[in-house]
């Protein structure tokens, strides 16, 4: 009976498994049967790269994902059929299906450090003080000068204890005085080191600050370029007056008070911060990064399969480890440009290039020189880099030596044109090409002003440069038009202007924040930082919410070299897509900025489901 059986089956394969094979779908009999399937959705593929406004591309009802990539895209009844028994279906209830969010620009450590540094044992060792500043730079160093004599006398705080002190801007100041104050020197650590002498002391403005003599001492014995390095990020004389920046103000934490802790601790930092992300819908993150040892955290988190994102970083060491300027030189010339585009690299963590992030600089510090007209002490604390400073050079040796330059800080026309004159001068001694150049796909940051001025953009469209915009920036516009006037408007961030003429612009989200950088872009309505009064800015450079969209999905992906993998919900691609609570596409304006995601997948796994819409 057993061989009847058996005779019987197998006259049935024979006779009917090749009817049964040639009804399965191409992709299930060349791949398999699908892993899990999105059905009942509204997604967007977003894949027309055009400038087009309102051109989303493709709208599916549903996706197909086999292992970490996309299967297919089509009907509910197409989809279902590449479904086998051990297929996960999820219905997403009608909602908007997005690829997943990029974020072009964020400094994911130091974030990382604050909230989850203390919970893995890395913790901010000083003395913590606050002073609000006075009216003049004297006035305020003696009140910072008595706040921190009294602190060591009640708290009797015992020698060599380091002392940080956080500088709040007073409620009479216009916004960034503190900071012209430092940066030009009338702030400097002369007027501490007299009266505190037995310890070091770190004051910390909003993105400068002071050491004093004793802090410089500690500091220089793990950073014994120290004063060089300052001199030539910021100006002569900046580190006689213990001029601090960002990179001094973070890294004193990553590469001084923790240089002995254990990597395991902060690459845990970096992963519990990661899974904010996954809750925010972003899948991508590309950053630069100052300090080693974060670098060091990252990829052991690779290494170990931990990696909650997708990651392009570019490498700063130049600035978080204070280079002098011969260090630079032989660094870039004898790493072999080891950076990579995403499908040549690793799937969550490729160096994507290299950086100098401070070009020229916000608020008090841009650099627009003979494009306006204003007064000099204006024009005084303009931030201009030149041939020899640490930005000029930084980049036009890497870029000389096979670099890949990412995230400058170019806020203003001027600095624009001069980062043109340093491509240039790169592009001559290197022997290259424009259209090498053009490959390189370099990309300045936050833009302000950057305008529109005939010779800049004829230099952007040249040398093919990513324009990469930070609108939370837009807050602070109106400051600016107090000193600059309304010769300063038509600078402001002509967005619309720069995508028609063919320029490929993306967008910072807000920290983790995208539908309100979004909502400024379709509206260009923005909070003054000082007052709290809603200002249109520019309302004819609006662009739509497809435009804007595209800007943190399908061109963000061209930022990190990665329109191949990432950015859109094509066949292919990873599977990276973000569930919305509402539709974007049809929602009223005013609700963008109250958009949330409910659901955020990763290479084809689910992350994020607070409501278990995977489990209905």
């Amino acid at each position: 009976m057993n061989r009847m059986f058996f005779t019987l089956s197998l006259v049935f394969m024979l006779g009917v498994g090749p009817v049964l094979a040639q009804q399965l779908p191409d992709l299930v009999a060349a791949h398999g049967y699908a892993d899990m399937i999105l059905v009942n959705g509204k997604i967007a593929a977003m894949d027309d790269r055009s400038s087009t406004p309102n051109s989303a591309g493709q709208f599916f009802q549903a996706m197909a994902i086999k292992g970490k990539r996309i299967m297919a895209l089509g009907t509910d009844a197409e989809m279902r059929r590449l479904a086998g028994p051990r297929t996960r279906l999820v219905d997403v209830g009608g909602k908007t299906v997005l690829p997943g969010l990029i974020q072009t620009h964020y400094h994911i450590f130091g974030t990382a450090a604050r909230v989850y540094g203390p919970q893995v044992g890395l913790v901010d060792r000083s003395v913590k003080l606050t002073v609000v500043t006075d009216t003049t730079p004297e006035a305020t160093a003696k009140r910072i000068r008595d706040t921190i004599l009294n602190a060591i006398r009640v708290q009797q705080i015992p020698k060599g204890k380091w002392i940080t002190v956080d500088l709040q801007e007073g409620p009479q100041n216009r916004a960034a005085t503190t900071r012209s104050w430092l940066y030009m020197g009338r702030l400097n650590r002369r007027q501490f080191d007299s009266a505190i002498q037995d310890h070091p002391i770190m004051i910390r403005g909003r993105a400068s600050g002071l050491f004093n003599a004793v802090a410089i001492a500690e500091f220089k014995k793990i950073f014994p370029d120290w004063e060089e390095s300052t001199d030539l990020e910021n100006r002569p004389g900046a580190a006689a007056d213990g001029y601090v920046a960002v990179p001094e103000l973070s890294g004193v934490s990553f590469e001084f008070w923790w240089k002995d802790e254990p990597l395991e601790n902060l690459a845990e930092a970096m992963r519990l911060q990661g899974l904010d992300l996954q809750k925010k819908g972003v899948t991508t993150i590309a950053t630069r990064i100052l300090y080693p040892r974060v670098i060091a955290a990252f990829h052991l988190l690779n290494r170990e399969g931990k990696m909650p994102h997708r990651m392009a970083y570019y490498i700063e060491s130049q600035r978080g480890n204070f280079w002098n300027l011969k260090t630079i030189h032989e660094f870039y010339k004898g790493t072999g440009a080891p950076w990579t585009t995403h499908s040549a690299g690793n799937e969550m963590l490729w160096l994507n290039g290299m950086c100098n992030e401070i070009w020229d600089s916000t608020q008090n510090e841009l650099c627009l020189g003979d494009d306006v007209d204003v007064p000099d002490h204006i024009r005084a604390r303009e931030r201009c880099p030149s041939p020899g400073t640490k930005p000029w050079e930084t980049y036009k040796e890497a870029i000389v030596h096979g670099w890949r330059p990412v995230q400058a800080h170019n806020t203003s026309s001027h600095g624009a044109r001069l980062y043109l004159q340093m491509l240039e001068e790169a592009m001559k001694e290197g022997n290259y090409s424009v259209e090498y150049m053009r490959s390189l796909r370099t990309a300045v940051e936050h833009n302000q002003f950057l305008g529109n001025l005939p010779d800049v953009m004829e230099g952007f469209k040249k040398f093919g440069i990513i324009i990469n915009v930070n609108t939370g920036y837009l807050r602070e516009v109106p400051h600016n038009l107090e000193d600059y006037g309304e010769q300063l408007r038509p600078f402001v961030m002509p967005v619309k202007t720069w995508i028609e003429q063919g320029l490929r612009v993306t967008f910072e989200a807000q920290g983790l924040d995208f539908w309100r950088p979004i909502y400024r872009l379709v509206t260009r309505e923005v909070v003054d930082s000082a007052t709290g009064e809603k200002v249109i800015l520019n309302r004819d450079e609006a662009v739509d919410r497809v435009t804007a969209l595209k800007m943190a999905t399908t061109w963000a992906s061209e930022y990190m070299m990665a329109e191949d993998t990432i950015g859109t919900l094509e066949p292919g691609k990873f599977a990276d897509f973000v569930v919305l609570d509402r539709d974007f596409f049809t929602i009223p304006v005013s609700a963008i900025p109250f958009v949330e995601v409910v659901m955020t997948g990763l290479g084809g796994e689910i992350v994020y489901d607070p409501d278990g819409i995977d489990s209905n």
